[in-house]
């Protein structure tokens, strides 16, 4: 066979025992975010953080500024940190502090895991942490660590995938695929819901389905989809499942393919994308009666650098360009605020410049 080993893994138990899971902690998160998306908890949630968690330190850093904001806003937003361990890549590159702590030296999963496994216990103590569920067997390291985890638009379809998730305890997002079908991204969000029996290591695995799973929509290579006819169609097709998807709910991701100018990616375009959607919901527009919250990209400065010698540890992004500290702030303090009033309409010029 095409491989050897480079190196034995640590144990999950005994990496569990070292950096000790907060469990009533994460599984009040998880009830939390679930009455969010079953609607019973009227608080819009904010899936916020860096695109990758890296470094480390930064982004404690940045979940001590997010933990204080969340007192500050918590009447009217749940805030879940992004902690994002692994990446995906469309052919190569980096995937993630899991895999390659360092980005400039070769690749130590062993260290990856046990510096992924120190952060979570870490930051997962202050706040909700949510991360992409890319490869599914680092779950028995990490799951106990998780209140939110998420199928990218690259794994969503896969059955592998829709088969861990269904046995998965976090709330799951479901993201549709690059190529922006709805349906197709409705049909995983049902798989994921629904039990399945598959083999898990040496056992016959029945599981119960994850059944808060719910649609993201990220845009698509075809234009962005969160104006009111794709939102509109996908709240259709969700309930046209009836009960074969509980507790229907739809997530905006601010970021990806709804954040594209003609450049290329550009994070101040999620801060229009969330204005532009609560406007809607302010106006109570029909279409939107199923958006639960958003996912934003955000980290300590804002944009991104290339991952070379010599770039910075501070909190800028090494992957996908991200919203300042200071704009994410100001976005969801305005966000509040608007929330507090009433949900009234809002004239543009109460918004500060998007």
């Amino acid at each position: 066979m095409a491989y050897h080993v480079v190196a034995q893994l640590p144990d999950a138990q005994e990496l569990k025992e070292e950096f000790p899971p907060d469990i009533p902690r994460v599984l009040a998160d998880r009830d939390a975010i679930r009455a969010v998306l079953a609607g019973r908890d009227p608080r819009l949630m904010f899936i916020v953080g860096p695109c990758s968690a890296w470094p480390p330190d930064r982004v404690e850093e940045y979940s001590d500024r997010l933990v204080e904001l969340q007192d500050r806003v918590r009447e009217k937003l749940l805030l879940v940190l992004r902690c994002y361990i692994q990446k995906p890549r469309t052919v190569l590159g980096w995937t993630g502090i899991i895999n390659q702590p360092n980005p400039l030296a070769p690749p130590d999963i062993a260290k990856g895991i046990r510096t992924s496994a120190k952060m979570m216990a870490n930051v997962s103590q202050q706040l909700p942490v949510a991360d992409e569920m890319l490869f599914t067997h680092n779950a028995d390291y990490f799951g106990d660590y998780l209140s939110y985890a998420a199928l990218g638009a690259r794994s969503s379809e896969d059955p592998e995938h829709r088969y861990i998730a269904s046995l998965f305890e976090p709330p799951m997002g479901v993201k549709h695929g690059t190529d922006g079908d709805l349906r197709k991204g409705v049909n995983s969000v049902q798989a994921v819901q629904a039990g399945h029996d598959l083999a898990l290591g040496n056992k016959h695995i029945a599981t119960s389905g994850n059944h808060y799973a719910h649609l993201i929509l990220r845009g698509s290579e075809h234009g962005p989809n969160y104006h009111p006819a794709a939102v509109a169609l996908a709240k259709k097709l969700l309930l046209e499942q009836g009960r074969r998807i509980r507790n229907p709910a739809i997530v905006i991701d601010a970021s990806h393919d709804n954040s594209l100018n003609g450049d290329g990616k550009d994070p101040t375009i999620q801060k229009f994308v969330v204005k532009s959607v609560l406007q809607a919901m302010f106006d109570q527009r029909a279409e939107y009666s199923l958006v639960r919250g958003f996912m934003v990209e955000s980290f300590l400065y804002g944009g991104n650098q290339k991952i070379r010698p010599g770039m910075g540890e501070d909190g800028l992004s090494i992957t996908d360009p991200c919203l300042s500290w200071e704009e994410t702030q100001k976005l969801l303090l305005e966000t509040a605020d608007a929330l507090d009033q009433g949900n009234r309409l809002l004239e543009r010029s109460e918004w500060s410049d998007a």
